[in-house]
């Protein structure tokens, strides 16, 4: 027998190492986001809910507040550091005079500071300019900076706060300049009042080794005047 066939791995373990290789580099791929960080995917820990706020009359007619506000948190990565997501509904009442009127909602982590995702921050809608906010969907999950298990970047769920950010056609939503302590909108709403109640969903994730606390607050200006709707808590 030639000497070189002797020497040759058996044909059935070359298929083991190929097998192999293809499925370390699958696993590879699946735990690569866009960026070239790794990504792996985090639970919550712990939950909470924020009060609702208490109704608000807005000038002109009408009323609003901020409902389904919750927090959510990881658990602390090596470092003591931790991932807090805060979400609320802006809930408005049909026929309020909100119709271009200027809408601000404005949230805060308690001192944590604002997360990123590859290639923004960690807040939820996005700018949409002159587009209407209808046409933005909300992610099944987030990838936030934040190194936890080797990996640079934590997934995290947000498909569970609302189905959408708004179902009202022609809503926009542009951010004020970035900060790393708060993360401010400013909704543009259609002509005219509501015809069925508004909703607008906001939500943002904020890297922190404090409590995990936020404060959320929205603001409609009319012609008429101006009201402020508010919720606030910590885990």
């Amino acid at each position: 027998m030639d000497a070189a066939k002797q020497n040759r791995p058996p044909r059935g373990a070359l298929v083991v190492v190929a097998v192999g290789l293809v499925a370390t580099l699958a696993a590879a791929l699946l735990a690569t986001d866009e960026s070239g960080g790794s990504s792996v995917k985090l639970e919550w820990e712990k939950y909470g809910a924020l009060p609702d706020s208490t109704p608000a009359r807005i000038p002109g007619g009408g009323s609003m507040r901020l409902v389904e506000a919750g927090l959510r948190a990881t658990e602390d990565n090596i470092e003591g550091e931790r991932i807090v997501r805060s979400t609320a509904v802006l809930q408005i009442a049909a026929g309020s005079a909100v119709g271009q009127a200027r809408v601000l909602c404005r949230a805060t982590g308690g001192g944590a500071e604002l997360g990123r995702t590859v290639d923004s921050r960690a807040a939820f809608p996005r700018s949409t300019g002159e587009y209407s906010l209808t046409k933005q969907e909300v992610p099944e999950s987030v990838g936030v900076l934040f190194h936890s298990n080797g990996a640079e970047f934590a997934s995290l769920e947000l498909a569970d706060a609302f189905d959408a950010f708004t179902d009202l056609r022609g809503v926009t939503v542009s951010w004020a300049p970035h900060r790393t302590s708060s993360q401010e909108w400013q909704w543009g709403l259609p002509r005219g009042r509501p015809h069925e109640p508004l909703a607008l969903g906001l939500a943002t994730f904020w890297r922190t080794t404090e409590t995990p606390a936020a404060e959320i607050s929205c603001t409609v200006q009319n012609a008429a005047g101006s009201v402020t709707v508010r919720t606030a808590g910590s885990l």
